[in-house]
């Protein structure tokens, strides 16, 4: 018995580094997921269309942008929409995250996103809690607007937030 009490002493220290290797590896990991998203959404945004009126939308924290990105998928021009999905009973098959639909030759103030079809897009990152999209108006940093339609404006900010922690990781890009 005195043994087995030794041992678990002395293995104590070594379970607790291993747990606190694995959890700052998970921070890490989110961490990297959360930046190659934000580092995707910004290829599209500086590939949208300065020409088009209406290059930018967004509204109830939907990105809707006229870009030339898909082209170097070997695909048109088009407008992308990013939006979070949550899922549910209804959709118990679609992973709740941030998607991204490419809608062909369509402008973004013709979308109508309530019809854009989960099965239609591409899961840019599952299990997101949180995506907020505000755009400043330019008298002040402090204040943005959550609905924007017109040409690319000179920032953006994008809030993502995802993990099954109170302690969220949230990144925002001007």
């Amino acid at each position: 018995m005195l043994t087995g009490l030794l041992a678990t002493l002395a293995l104590a220290p070594v379970v607790l580094s291993v747990r606190r290797s694995v959890e700052a590896q998970e921070s890490y990991t989110d961490m990297a997921a959360l930046t190659r998203t934000l580092s995707f959404i910004e290829r599209d945004l500086s590939q949208s269309m300065r020409l088009s009126p209406y290059a930018l939308s967004v509204k109830d924290n939907v990105i809707i942008a006229m870009t030339s990105s898909p082209s170097l998928q070997g695909m048109s021009a088009a407008s992308v929409v990013y939006k979070k999905t949550e899922g549910g009973i209804l959709h118990v098959d679609e992973i709740p995250g941030l998607y991204r639909w490419i809608v062909p030759a369509v402008s973004p103030s013709e979308i109508d996103t309530e019809k854009l079809k989960p099965e239609d897009a591409q899961l840019v990152l599952p299990y997101v809690k949180g995506f907020t999209v505000e755009v400043p108006t330019g008298s002040h940093r402090e204040e943005r607007m959550k609905e924007y339609t017109g040409q690319l404006p000179a920032g953006i900010y994008i809030g993502i937030s995802r993990g099954e922690t109170s302690e969220d990781i949230i990144l925002t890009f001007p």
